[in-house]
This record gives C-alpha cells, sequence and structure tokens, in this order.
C-alpha cells in the first residue's frame, strides 16, 4: 500500500496556499490527478508556524480542542441523560411498550444523522474557510442545547429525544471541519500526536457528560441541573471556537450538490482511488459499530448482568472513558517519524483478550436482584477490581487501536479532496453506528444475558487483528507507511 506524499515544508516557514483551485477543466474533473500535479503544504502560515513549540497551547490546536470536547461533552450529557433515565423509569418515552427496546433506536439517532447529512457537509467544508466554518456550527449547537435543556426542564422527552437528532446534525457539520482542518494547522508528522490528544479530550468529555447526564438525571431537579450543563458546555465551544486560525478553503470554486446519493458515491470514489485510505477508513468504522454497541448494552449489562444498582451503570460507561482517554495519551506519545499502525494491529488482539476477560469476571462480581452491586461494593471487592481492570484495559487498548488509522487518513487523503474524504469516513462510521446499537434489540427482544455483547466484541476484534496481520505480512506498507 503506498501512501500520498506531502512535499515538506520550506524552511522559512512559509507554506504555499493552496485554497485556490486549478482552472483547467480535465483537471477539475479528476481531483486526484489534480492534487498529485500541484505542490501541496499546509494552508494557513497563520495557522502553522512550525512544529517546534509546545502543540497543545498553540492557537493552532487548543482552540480546535476545546471546540470539540465540550461538544462532546453536550452530546453525551444528553444521550446519558435519556439512556439512564429510561431504563430508570425518570423518562418517558411513548410508543413503546417496553422501554428498554427504545434504547437501541436513541443509540441510533446520532448517527442516522450523521448519516443523512454527511454528503452536504464534506461539500461545505472543502468549500468554505475554515475558521468560519467552526463558528457557524458552534452557534448553531447553542440553539439546539438551548431547546434540548427546555424539553428537560419540562419533561417533554420527545423533544429531548428529537435534539438528539438535531445534535447528530449539528455533528455532521463540525465533523469534517475538524477533521479536515488538522492536516491544514498541523505538520503532517504531527498528525498522529494530535489526534491522540483530541482522542484523549474526547473520551475524557465522553466521561464527563456520561457523569453529569446519568448523575444529574436521577437528582432532585435532575431536568434543570442537565439542562443548565447543555447550555453552558454549548456556550464554551462557540467561544474557543472564535479564536481558531483563519485556513484557506480546499475548493473555494467547487459547486454543491444537495443529490445525497450521488454526492455520498463521489465521496467513496474519492475514497477508493486514493492510495492507501480504504483501509483505515474501514477500520475505524468497525470500531464504531463495536463500541456503540458496547455503549446502549452497558445500562443492560449493569441492571441484568451485574445486578447493580442505577449509578453502577454510569460508572461503567465512565470507566470506558477513562481507558480510552489512557489509550488515547498513549497513542499521543508514540514517537514521531512512526506512523503507529503496527501498534493498532496489537493493541486490537489486546483488547479482544480483556473482552473475553469481562465476561469471565461479570459472575464473580455480580451482585442479586435482592442484594444488588453498589459503587463501593465494584471498587472494593476482589472481583470488582479485576473487573474494573478489564473493562479500563479493554477501552485503553480501543484508544491506542484507533488513533494511528485516524492519522493514516488524513495524511493520506489529497488535499483538495481531503474534507470529503473524511466526511465518507464520518458516514461510514454512522453507518457501522447504526447497525451497531441496533444489534442490541437481539439481547433486549430476546431476553439473552447482555454480557454476550462482550463476548461478540472479543471476537470481533480478535478477527480484526487477524486481518491486520496478515495485511502486514502481505503488504508490509499496510502497517509502516511513508511518514513523508
Amino acid at each position: 500500500m503506498q501512501s500520498v506524499e506531502f512535499i515538506a515544508a520550506p524552511p522559512d516557514g512559509n507554506f504555499p496556499q493552496t485554497g485556490r483551485v486549478c482552472r483547467d477543466a480535465a483537471a477539475r474533473n479528476d481531483p486526484i490527478q489534480q492534487f498529485a500535479q500541484r505542490p501541496q503544504g499546509l494552508l494557513s502560515t497563520e495557522a502553522n508556524p512550525g512544529p517546534d513549540a509546545s502543540l497543545f497551547l498553540q492557537r493552532r490546536f487548543l482552540p480546535m480542542w476545546v471546540a470539540l470536547s465540550f461538544g462532546t461533552f453536550a452530546d453525551n450529557t444528553l444521550r446519558n441523560a435519556l439512556l439512564i433515565g429510561i431504563p430508570a423509569g425518570l423518562v418517558t418515552v411513548p410508543f413503546f411498550d417496553d422501554p428498554d427496546n427504545a434504547m437501541p433506536y436513541i443509540g441510533a439517532l446520532l448517527p442516522l444523522a450523521i448519516l443523512l447529512f454527511s454528503s452536504v457537509s464534506g461539500q461545505l467544508a472543502d468549500k468554505y474557510e475554515t475558521s468560519m466554518m467552526f463558528r457557524r456550527t458552534k452557534f448553531m449547537e447553542i440553539i439546539l442545547m438551548s431547546v434540548a435543556g427546555l424539553a428537560f426542564l419540562t419533561g417533554n422527552g420527545m423533544l429531548a429525544i428529537a435534539m438528539l437528532f438535531a445534535m447528530g446534525a449539528q455533528s455532521a457539520f463540525f465533523s469534517p471541519v475538524r477533521v479536515g482542518a488538522m492536516p491544514k494547522y498541523l505538520h503532517t508528522d504531527e498528525l498522529l500526536r494530535g489526534n491522540g490528544l483530541c482522542n484523549a479530550g474526547l473520551f475524557t468529555f465522553i466521561l464527563l457528560g456520561y457523569m453529569a447526564g446519568g448523575l444529574k438525571i436521577v437528582q432532585e431537579n435532575g431536568g434543570l441541573l442537565v439542562a443548565f450543563a447543555l447550555v453552558a458546555a454549548a456556550l464554551v465551544g462557540w467561544t474557543a471556537a472564535l479564536q481558531t486560525p483563519f485556513a484557506a478553503a480546499n475548493d473555494p470554486d467547487l459547486k454543491l450538490s444537495f443529490n445525497g446519493a450521488a454526492q455520498t458515491l463521489a465521496m467513496f470514489r474519492y475514497v477508493f482511488r486514493s492510495p492507501g485510505v480504504a483501509p483505515p477508513l474501514i477500520g475505524v468504522g468497525v470500531f464504531y459499530f463495536l463500541s456503540t454497541a458496547v455503549t446502549v448494552a452497558v445500562p443492560l449489562y449493569g441492571r441484568d448482568s451485574l445486578h447493580s444498582e442505577p449509578v453502577v451503570w454510569t460508572a461503567l460507561n465512565g470507566l470506558f472513558a477513562i481507558g480510552a482517554m489512557i489509550g488515547a495519551v498513549a497513542a499521543a506519545s508514540l514517537a514521531k517519524g512512526r506512523s503507529g499502525l503496527g501498534f493498532s494491529a496489537g493493541a486490537i488482539i489486546g483488547a479482544g483478550i480483556m473482552s473475553l476477560a469481562v465476561v469471565a469476571a461479570t459472575p464473580f462480581a455480580a451482585g442479586t436482584p435482592d442484594d444488588p452491586l453498589t459503587l463501593g461494593g465494584l471498587f472494593t471487592s476482589p472481583a470488582g477490581v479485576v473487573l474494573v481492570a478489564c473493562l479500563v484495559a479493554t477501552s485503553a487498548l480501543g484508544g491506542v487501536y484507533i488513533a494511528p488509522l485516524q492519522a493514516a487518513m488524513q495524511r493520506r487523503a489529497p488535499a483538495l479532496v481531503r474534507a470529503r474524504i473524511l466526511a465518507a469516513g464520518i458516514f461510514a462510521n454512522a453507518a457501522f453506528a447504526i447497525p451497531g446499537s441496533l444489534s442490541i434489540l437481539l439481547i433486549t427482544s430476546n431476553n439473552v444475558d447482555p454480557v454476550i455483547a462482550f463476548a461478540g466484541v472479543a471476537v470481533a476484534m480478535l478477527l480484526i487483528g487477524a486481518i491486520m496481520i496478515f495485511r502486514w505480512r502481505t503488504h508490509p506498507s499496510g502497517l509502516y507507511d511513508d511518514m513523508g
């Protein structure tokens, strides 16, 4: 597998502007060929002063990271307030005889919205200047979270669910801007570190969102507390977006098309015509299938497999977020000059083994219907401690797995169509996440012990690892590609 090659930055740091497109008609009809015929570099000299300064605190990274992290917090506060409130009987969901059957559908709402809007969002991210897109998408989040807060204040569960779908749509427009901005703001050898830091923030704020949504909704005046958290997070994210640096549009002369089917096909044509892009894109998508299934299954696992109190259900998802954060930090520390894909293969195999260990440890840590497992019992009993360690290790190894794949996509995607290729990745993530969420219907509809979800995930992870090793043996560049 050959990677797309980027020309290194000149010593004076004056990167060529690549926002203006070639006027040649033949080149316009073939963006991949056009990319290969033109010099490449980062899009904004203001955005990228050089790789030596501390990346995290620089303006080219920190505002983007804050906007991502607080948006993630808001999404997960809203989502977990619903996922915990429904099985606990605190949120009423009409149209379902068994409220448990609503949970897989609620879990699918965010990725469904992303699926529907990603074909347009990728075009917008390529056509318009990056910092303007950051500002507008985050301002829309303030409006949506204000309505969601009103839904919780008034006890309108259906409006809260509708806003979850709307936030998925907002994420569909924000995500291609953010992932497309990283190769503009960062040097090529910073992408793995940047993705690791973004994932660390992502999973940290997923954890905080889980805790805020799950713990606040069960308190007195829980709707008010959830509403305040949603609006405050949206305001912080928008304030950060105001500080994102200018970065020129990839293709300002792009003619927008709202034919979703045609644009989706076009996005995936770019994916499969760009060397080395499709395998990591699919690998990330499969991970979203597995992680979404586990996230939706965890409250059921906590209630029916562990026989635990509702606060334990929230803690379990929190443990996954902690583990993913640890894994993301580990991925960010991988040495410069390496793609990290070899680490990715080993990590997914380790995650599969740890997931099997979760299955084995569950009966020993579980409480009983008459004596449910408490939060203290989870963290103090020997079996509980083993279970906690296995859950964190599974998630941490998953965090190591995903960051190198994300960096490989960004590194290999041609600049002219990069946002559309990355939007195709977001589309694929959503396409995998929806069946991942709905797969839990096999548990809720058949009264199956939810621990079986971890067994299925373990088998899938081990299979992914085997495929990656096979690719390495047959195509060594598939794991260690050109970082130039």
